[in-house]
């Protein structure tokens, strides 16, 4: 990954060309066979909400700590800041336990202690009961182990809420035609169980297409819009309007990373307007 400070549009930071560049010729250092770009499936860019240090010393993002810290910014409001996606549950205790302590002083945590470090995460409950069964899935429904399996990765013991959705529409047991490596039926859960709005959602942050394949998903677009159209009530219209945006954006960030410059490929990606607007 690379590490550089992004002075532009915070709601789409972008991978550039340079961005690129650098990650390659990196990996390429130490491959006996280098990569090129008709390697490269998929590119994602995200910001980290690194906390500044008191001195200017050692400021670059790659040398700023990943610690994450809790204060009270105003009377009655407490606020946490820094940190990364893999502290997020230690994050939250510490968040929860500064408000309790400001609270009712050190005895409301001792009393009330955290207990997430031992709740299992959605689909962990049941997982290895679960998975000691899919050989036996996998022959019920006729699908490879493989399948089974991956369901299992991706869902865990919520795998028995597909099972029940395909015995209802046997349709959804079908791999997608243009992504057989998924089930008709991840695309209708993404709805019904997981909240999904957009194709977008699906396609980014469900199914994920967008990081899977080089066309980051466009080509499953009429088929995922078939399948979610009806459970989202969606019309022709609505459901073209969905596709079309999905088209936009693939073209813009794909436009973003031939541009050399943070500000020249933000400008590429800021030129297309999100269906639903990420800030007010």
């Amino acid at each position: 990954t690379t590490d550089t400070a992004w002075h532009e549009d915070l709601a789409h930071p972008v991978a550039t060309a340079a961005d690129i560049d650098y990650v390659l010729d990196h990996a390429n250092s130490v491959l006996a066979d280098p990569l090129t770009r008709a390697d490269i499936i998929g590119t994602y860019a995200g910001l980290r909400p690194l906390l500044q240090p008191k001195t200017k010393d050692d400021a670059s993002s790659a040398k700023v700590s990943r610690e994450h810290t809790v204060t009270e910014v105003a009377p009655g409001m407490c606020a946490i800041a820094g940190g990364k996606l893999t502290t997020y549950r230690v994050m939250a205790q510490d968040a929860v336990d500064f408000a309790v302590t400001h609270l009712y002083g050190e005895a409301g945590v001792s009393d009330h202690p955290c207990v997430t470090s031992q709740i299992p995460l959605v689909g962990a409950a049941r997982y290895r009961g679960v998975q000691a069964r899919r050989r036996q899935i996998a022959a019920e429904r006729g699908w490879e182990v493989a399948r089974v399996q991956h369901l299992l990765d991706r869902y865990g013991d919520e795998i028995d809420v597909l099972l029940d959705m395909i015995d209802a529409d046997p349709t959804l047991g079908q791999p997608m035609a243009t992504a057989p490596a998924y089930l008709r039926a991840e695309a209708a859960f993404a709805v019904t169980h997981e909240g999904a709005l957009h194709l977008e959602d699906i396609l980014r942050k469900r199914i994920r297409l967008d990081y899977e394949t080089r066309d980051r998903g466009a080509s499953s677009l009429e088929e995922l819009g078939a399948i979610v159209a009806p459970l989202l009530a969606w019309d022709a219209e609505r459901t073209a309007a969905e596709i079309a945006s999905y088209r936009a954006r693939v073209a813009g960030e794909e436009a973003a990373e031939r541009e050399r410059s943070d500000a020249a490929a933000s400008a590429a990606r800021a030129a297309v307007p999100d269906l639903v607007p990420m800030v007010a």
